[in-house]
């Protein structure tokens, strides 16, 4: 009885402590290394060295050239230039917006949740277990950060649904615009949430037999003060629409993939493939609290306007299943869709009025749940920090106002002890895009600038992603493919002044043909001027320099 009576302390007490927890990868190594965190990180440098320097913008200027248009993927990058540009180290600016992710999440989850049952708050330190997910890994903070947001966003709107002011619908306006800088995931899922509610709202005051003057007088008020509050980003998300197209991808998944990962919640594995039996009792414990949460509604023969969050859960389950591969710009759909189900899921669940020793076990398996993955993660994050600080150790022999081509022969990465960095990830990519945030240079490996959907964009004539490539081969694939030492007559003349390399000695791939042609035009043009003590860091600088 004791337990019972003091639930909400022990609740509140685990949530604070895990939510704690959570940020420990971030603040125990320098690097916590994303697959494109490096690059979002390089690229705000680039835009806070263009704006503070005409000498430097007329470098970067052959090269790169600004976005204007209002992109949804600016949040990150302006936070991480605001942060750079009052003096903070680079790679501190990436940690302080990564913990600033951890704590939105987890904060905002628990604020959602307590507009929709404060009973229900044991439900914000299960979800806290989805806060570190794959596509978060890959370092997409502008997607992650949207989910974040979201949580805040709907649980505001909820908040006063029914009491608006003029300060509460600018404030609700915010919201949305800092969602829409985020992603339009987030912003579309708000929207859902909120439209859901409205509607079960007006079936509410229909039940009750309310007459119908007044229940429209009611909802046409609450209409208008979303309308209102969310003009702005209804024009802003209409030009970009107008001006990407919807123009859906098909996917490369088939159907029974995708099924297979979100019964698996492959989504939870964020570094090694040993996190998956973790994930899968994750997905276990929901399929077991939503037989519970039926059996208790079966019995209540009750529906309440939280339910309708089931309703949300079910479309957002169709949208899964039905996605393209791509939408208006935006791709790789499955991984990021994949955990809106268990999160649209999860707000239902804290609706139901559970019992309080079911409550107590799922606070005992969120403990133990995130003391096993943190105990897979934590290791494999700091061989990742270690790698990546070896990487970032090639920044003192390239000096600045030069073009860096980082080459990495082994994706998932390779500590010094030789154990894999990670085997669930390409984690490396654009790891020694962090050389960039050291120096003034020109990276050519910047995949943003090779999209449409970033600040930045590469010149056409020198785009290293058409100049370098062949046959739809590039240094991104494995193995890598360049031809660099013919940069220059692809390029109207511009030059590829330094390689550097990550494992290019492990003969992981042999003497598969696209290594040797590296290894060639690496002899032919180049003069190796740095080892890492690893071994594992070349970097190779241009005769012509």
């Amino acid at each position: 009885m004791t337990i019972v009576r003091s639930f909400p302390r022990i609740e509140s007490a685990v949530f604070y402590l895990l939510l704690a927890a959570n940020l420990i990868p971030l603040w125990s190594v320098h690097y916590f290394l994303t697959g494109d965190g490096p690059c979002h990180l390089y690229n705000a440098k680039v835009l806070l060295d263009m704006y503070h320097s005409a000498e430097l913008k007329a470098f970067y200027n052959p090269w790169l050239g600004i976005n204007y248009f209002f992109e949804p993927n600016w949040f990150s990058h302006a936070a991480l230039e605001m942060m750079m540009g009052v003096g903070v180290a680079p790679y501190l600016a990436e940690k302080f917006l990564q913990t600033f992710y951890v704590l939105a999440f987890g904060l905002g989850l628990r604020y959602l949740i307590r507009q929709i049952n404060p009973a229900g708050l044991f439900m914000s330190s299960f979800g806290l277990l989805l806060c570190y997910h794959h596509v978060y890994q890959m370092g997409f903070y502008n997607y992650s950060c949207s989910l974040a947001i979201m949580f805040w966003v709907v649980g505001y709107w909820l908040r006063h649904r029914s009491d608006w002011t003029t300060g509460r619908m600018l404030l609700q306006g915010l919201g949305f615009l800092a969602l829409y800088f985020c992603h339009p995931v987030g912003l579309f899922f708000a929207f859902l949430l909120i439209g859901s509610v409205l509607l079960a709202d007006l079936l509410a005051e229909i039940r009750e037999k309310r007459p119908v003057r007044e229940v429209f007088q009611i909802l046409r008020q609450k209409i208008i003060a979303l309308t209102v509050s969310a003009l702005p980003v209804l024009v802003l998300l209409a030009q970009y629409v107008f001006k990407k197209g919807i123009n859906p991808t098909p996917r490369s998944e088939s159907d029974r993939q995708i099924w297979e990962d979100l019964y698996r919640f492959t989504a939870l594995s964020t570094m090694m493939q040993a996190e998956r039996k973790t994930a899968l009792l994750v997905a276990g414990l929901f399929l077991v609290l939503v037989l519970g949460a039926l059996t208790i509604k079966i019995r209540s023969k009750r529906l309440q306007w939280t339910d309708a969050l089931f309703v949300v859960f079910g479309l957002t389950l169709l949208i899964y299943f039905r996605q393209p591969g791509g939408i208006a710009g935006a791709g790789i759909l499955p991984i990021r869709l994949q955990l809106l189900p268990y999160l649209m899921l999860l707000l239902w669940l804290a609706s139901v009025e559970f019992p309080k020793w079911i409550r107590l076990a799922t606070l005992v398996f969120s403990i133990a749940a995130l003391a096993a993955l943190m105990s897979i993660r934590i290791p494999h994050n700091r061989m990742a920090s270690d790698a990546a600080e070896d990487l970032v150790s090639a920044a003192a022999v390239i000096p600045d106002r030069v073009s860096v081509l980082p080459i990495s022969f082994d994706h998932n990465g390779r500590h010094a002890n030789g154990e894999e960095v990670a085997d669930a990830i390409w984690l490396f990519v654009h790891a020694a895009d962090y050389i960039g945030t050291q120096r003034q240079v020109i990276m050519l490996d910047n995949y943003e600038a090779a999209t449409p959907n970033f600040p930045l964009s590469w010149r056409r004539e020198r785009n290293p992603y058409n100049c370098l490539e062949k046959d739809g081969n590039n240094f991104e694939g494995q193995p890598p493919y360049a031809d660099f030492l013919h940069y220059p007559e692809n390029s109207n003349n511009a030059s590829v002044d330094y390689v550097v390399t990550w494992c290019l000695d492990r003969k992981k791939f042999g003497d598969h043909p696209f290594v040797e042609h590296i290894r060639q035009q690496l002899d032919e043009g180049y003069d190796l001027v740095y080892t890492s003590g690893t071994g594992l860091v070349k970097v190779f600088k241009s005769k012509r320099l």
